[in-house]
């Protein structure tokens, strides 16, 4: 299960590129911002230019700015020492159908409502006797479905806030409604990138900030289920407990970051009593599970584009391999053969989001929340 693995629609030029204006009004541009040290069309009818070697993250910014009124746009890389710069026209799209968008939205609740309601109501009766009110199993079901999807649409706001930030285009969430046997009712939601981001602090930005929010959110829900979670005698818990209605898991059966919270002493337990988690518990424990698959460092999830941005394409390649041995060495099999089939289904198997500029290195304030990506991901690392 995945949520908010941003993918980026390729630029597909032409082999003759239409520009719609001159070469010499492009280069005009160019000369602006730069300075040029050559200028050509290259093979395939693009307007290319090399440039003078030195910081161009924020020129490039305003060059793309300029090119934009003109319906065009460009990448640089460095090619040995040289800077290029490659102009060519903005693709055209079609206009994002959000009904789309909404029908899923509204399917992928009624999967988890009708998911949470299998889960809450599966529950033996000896157990809802000793934890719940029968009047309560509703309400139960309906907090359930509400921190799932709580956890998965703060997630992909989380991405949606960074889109919006850093203006790019971008698709509304397309949430993946998952029908029963699958115990979560969903299988996340996608962003879908319209083109690519300008920097390396784009990319980073955009597959760190659904992780972090979904982080978040995840301690939220896993505070309330403390705090709600039923108390009840240690005589009737082992009773529970032998006849298998309860049992007792730690990590990595439940997140650290759930195990962690139970020290901070969020709720006063009586002597002789016990705090049993309920299924709201079980949200937490999905929304770990989220994030933990997200922050890994493969292909296009949300990690594979933070490890994009923080190590460039070669160290992606290889914190890919790292991300995909975690996988099955906790046991996803399947989730890693389906990241598998899909990328070697797509034209670059193991590349991640090419920024426009892919020269820049990344901010050394991003650098530092890198640090944080990887507390996420052991904080949520959890075997289902």
């Amino acid at each position: 299960m995945a949520s908010g693995s941003s993918q980026s629609s390729p630029i597909a030029t032409s082999p003759y590129p239409v520009y719609p204006m001159n070469f010499g009004s492009i280069r005009s541009l160019i000369e602006y911002r730069f300075r040029l040290l050559d200028a050509y069309v290259d093979v395939t009818g693009a307007a290319t230019f090399k440039v003078e070697n030195e910081p161009i993250k924020d020129k490039f910014v305003e060059l793309l700015r300029d090119l934009a009124n003109h319906g065009l746009m460009a990448r640089i890389r460095r090619v040995s020492n040289d800077l290029i710069i490659s102009v060519f026209p903005k693709p055209r799209l079609n206009q994002p159908r959000k009904l789309i968008n909404l029908l899923l939205f509204i399917a992928t609740v009624g999967t988890v409502g009708f998911a949470s309601y299998l889960l809450i109501f599966d529950v033996d009766p000896q157990l809802t006797a000793a934890l719940f009110q029968r009047s309560n199993l509703y309400q139960q079901a309906f907090v359930l479905a509400t921190a799932i999807l709580g956890i998965v649409g703060l997630h992909e706001m989380g991405h949606v806030l960074a889109v919006r930030h850093h203006k790019m285009d971008a698709t509304l969430p397309y949430f993946v409604p998952a029908p029963p046997p699958f115990p979560f009712g969903t299988f996340g939601a996608v962003i879908s990138l319209r083109g690519p981001p300008v920097n390396r602090d784009q990319l980073f930005d955009l597959g760190f900030s659904g992780p972090l929010a979904g982080f978040l959110a995840t301690i939220g829900v896993a505070v309330f289920a403390i705090l709600t979670a039923p108390l009840i005698t240690q005589q009737e818990a082992a009773r529970l407990i032998s006849q298998n209605l309860l049992t007792s898991r730690g990590w990595p059966y439940t997140p650290l970051l759930v195990e962690m919270l139970g020290f901070l002493n969020l709720r006063t337990v009586p002597d002789g009593y016990v705090l049993v988690l309920t299924q709201v518990a079980f949200a937490a424990e999905v929304g770990a599970l989220i994030t933990f698959l997200n922050v890994l460092p493969v292909w296009q999830l949300d990690g594979g584009h933070i490890s994009r941005a923080t190590f460039g394409d070669q160290g992606h390649k290889i914190a890919a391999f790292i991300g995909f041995a975690i996988l099955f060495l906790a046991g996803y099999y399947g989730f890693a053969v389906l990241l598998i089939i899909f990328m070697f289904a797509s034209r670059r198997p193991f590349e991640g989001v090419e920024p426009l500029d892919d020269v820049s290195p990344l901010s050394k304030s991003r650098k530092g929340l890198f640090a944080l990506t990887l507390v996420m991901l052991v904080l949520s690392f959890v075997i289902f």
